[in-house]
């Protein structure tokens, strides 16, 4: 598995952290976007895991006329070709049921507080304390809050004017 070897600009932006509010968030985004060249594909490395690989965008996407961006989970999901491919929200749902079904009612509850923080823009580091001492199962705990940080800010940006992370959010709530 890798990432696709293309003529993409690839920039370090490893500072989301930095925001608490899904405004701001969003501010941030578009401002770097907007410094983008005209005609170029970008590759923005957006996480850091533990074990090294990263979360990363790819700009720009197919929808939303410019502002559109898809997440990328390095070595974890592959097309036959090798490249990386990327997740899809029922990629998150369905480890999000595979963890129901395996974990205690008290250690999912424990996650659904990660998701919360993850949900309400608190770092890494706050969701962390509730997933630290839960059982493997499925995804790494660290992979999917952190993918599914990016899946919020995603909608944030395509449902704007509207729902945005609530969506996905009120979907993780009912497995």
């Amino acid at each position: 598995m890798a990432i696709r070897k293309d003529d993409s600009i690839s920039i370090n932006l490893l500072n989301i952290e930095d925001f608490n509010r899904k405004a701001d968030i969003r501010e941030f985004l578009l401002n770097t976007w907007i410094q983008e060249k005209p005609e170029r594909k970008y590759r923005y490395f957006v996480e850091t895991l533990e074990n090294n690989d990263h979360i990363y965008l790819e700009r720009p996407g197919q929808l939303n006329k410019g502002c559109d961006f898809v997440v990328f989970l390095e070595n974890s999901i592959c097309f036959k070709n090798g490249n990386d491919k990327p997740p899809k929200h029922e990629f998150i749902l369905a480890d999000l049921k595979l963890k129901k079904n395996a974990l205690s009612v008290k250690h999912y509850n424990q996650l659904l507080e990660a998701v919360k923080s993850i949900y309400d823009c608190k770092p890494y580091a706050n969701a962390k304390i509730y997933v630290h001492d839960l059982p493997t199962v499925g995804v790494e705990y660290e992979a999917l809050l952190k993918l599914l940080r990016w899946f919020f800010i995603e909608q944030d940006i395509t449902y704007w004017a509207s729902s945005g992370r609530k969506m996905l959010f009120d979907a993780s709530k009912l497995l």
